[in-house]
């Protein structure tokens, strides 16, 4: 497997977008030594999907920081790894890798900081808790609203399909992945400082027809499927047009990575860091 690198991932306990793919990468690391979750914000673990990450206890020194762009520790003498979920904040100096999600991110943080070292790990889900079971579907609407994420289209939706369409508020993984079985129609809009929405994904795995905007279902955030709408206008009337499509096939359905795909990705680029010499040069001064 490699030499053992021990590590802390830095992650907000709130339910906030790439707080799955911290914890994540925290469960696959321990395949190399130990890893810890150190939350920002308030020391607790999240609650809304399940995980087997334990809270660091200063046990042991890390040789490695994982922390996402919104948030951005340094410990001199560790091995920084800036994992850009979006395009939200800038990105200190001290990262000594920034790994991105999608190529939408990763050409703009080579733009911007052309002198730090990156790297392209493709996004995944955990298939098999949003896997469609066969189970007839419904007909429903969802729409994850956000206050972020133009809620006015979730009015929208409720005006022109009333009791159809179902808001995802404050739902734990496990009753997503319930609700998004259940639906025929899964509706996304996303924002500008995307990085590799997991919703879409979650949504064509679990036999939604994805319905969503060409800005936001593209290529460059690895959502290039469903049903690509121009306009506002266009993407409201296609949602209740999808009430009548078949679902999406298995050979559709499988454009979405697992997670143990990433896993190896993830491992395999650790173990070609020299992150055990940066530690030892250190603590040779």
């Amino acid at each position: 497997m490699g030499r053992e690198i021990n590590s802390i991932v830095f992650a907000p306990y709130f339910l906030a977008g790439g707080v799955k793919s911290l914890y994540a990468v925290c469960e696959w690391l321990n395949d190399l030594g130990r890893s810890t979750i150190a939350p920002f914000v308030a020391p607790k673990l999240v609650s809304w999907f399940e995980h087997r990450c334990e809270l660091y206890d200063y046990s042991y020194f890390p040789d490695l920081l994982i922390y996402p762009e919104v948030y951005q520790p340094y410990v001199k003498g560790k091995y920084h790894i800036c994992f850009a979920l979006g395009k939200r904040t800038p990105i200190e100096p001290h990262a000594n890798l920034i790994v991105c999600k999608s190529q939408e991110v990763l050409d703009w943080v080579k733009e911007q900081y052309s002198n730090i070292s990156t790297a392209l790990v493709l996004p995944s889900i955990k298939r098999s808790v949003f896997e469609y079971n066969g189970a007839p579907k419904k007909e429903i609407i969802c729409y994850m609203t956000r206050p972020q994420k133009h809620p006015e289209t979730a009015q929208l939706l409720r005006k022109e399909y009333g009791d159809k369409v179902m808001e995802i508020v404050d739902f734990s993984e496990a009753e997503v992945a319930d609700a998004l079985r259940s639906a025929k129609v899964f509706v996304w809009r996303g924002d500008d400082k995307e990085g590799s929405p997991r919703p879409p994904k979650e949504a064509l795995v679990a036999g939604c027809v994805v319905v969503g905007l060409e800005s936001d279902l593209n290529e460059g955030y690895h959502t290039d499927f469903g049903i690509r709408c121009s306009t506002v206008d266009e993407l409201i009337k296609m949602a209740g047009k999808a009430l009548h499509l078949p679902m999406p096939t298995d050979e559709e359905r499988s454009v979405v990575r697992d997670s143990e795909e990433e896993k190896q990705d993830w491992i395999a680029l650790l173990n070609r860091l020299d992150i055990g010499r940066s530690r030892l040069a250190w603590l040779r001064r």
